[in-house]
């Protein structure tokens, strides 16, 4: 069923599955010849979303930094996770943090993800892990939305300073924002503004029209 699926979507979306709940459905449909997983405004993870880390992963040199382990917030059904090891090649261990028990059980279901080894799935919210987390990592990726938009609170200089501190010093950290309307953009805009308070490089990369991925050092 699976091949002829896979065969199938490369000519349209092929739904697959439906996931309900209080945060509203879930759904993995097959595209491209893969499956993804959307919510009803937007790819959650290996869609559009897997392109854009493909992407910033590739033009910050991820596979020659070889980061000796990794903190992913925002872990989804494990895109970032999937290029970092299968990619990449990479055997660093991956600390993975998601507050939406479905999206954690897609990630250990369909996608296999405990298959990698070496990770480490924490179901929690991002404010209260970085807030308490007393471990820091070379190379830090955050991809926290409600649909389109940013989380809650992630802009602030509260949250940023919790990412600052689970930085180790010389690392990189890669924040994904979206801007498809005016607030998204002030919200955006703050992320990188208060990340330069924070850190001592930050740069805007600009990835599948409506991303926009700030990289910090």
């Amino acid at each position: 069923m699976d091949g002829l699926r896979r065969f199938l979507s490369h000519f349209w979306p092929i739904p697959a599955q439906r996931i309900d709940g209080p945060r509203g459905p879930l759904h993995v449909v097959w595209e491209n010849g893969r499956p993804v997983v959307n919510s009803a405004r937007a790819n959650q993870s290996y869609g559009s979303l897997h392109r854009v880390w493909q992407l910033c992963f590739a033009d910050m040199g991820i596979a020659e930094r070889r980061p000796e382990r990794v903190l992913l917030l925002g872990f989804g059904a494990g895109s970032a996770a999937t290029i970092l090891r299968r990619e990449l090649d990479l055997p660093c261990p991956i600390t993975g943090v998601d507050n939406d028990p479905r999206m954690l059980a897609l990630a250990r279901g369909t996608f296999q993800v405990d298959a990698f080894g070496g990770l480490d799935l924490i179901e929690q919210d991002a404010h209260a892990f970085v807030a308490t987390h007393d471990r820091s990592y070379p190379l830090v990726v955050v991809d926290l939305f409600h649909e389109l938009d940013l989380a809650a609170g992630i802009e602030t200089e509260a949250f940023i300073a919790g990412l600052r501190r689970c930085t180790a010093p010389g690392g990189l950290l890669c924040f994904n924002t979206v801007v498809h309307d005016a607030p998204s953009r002030s919200r955006s805009q703050l992320v990188g503004a208060n990340l330069a308070r924070a850190f001592a490089t930050v740069d805007e990369h600009r990835y599948e029209r409506l991303n926009r991925v700030f990289t910090a050092r």
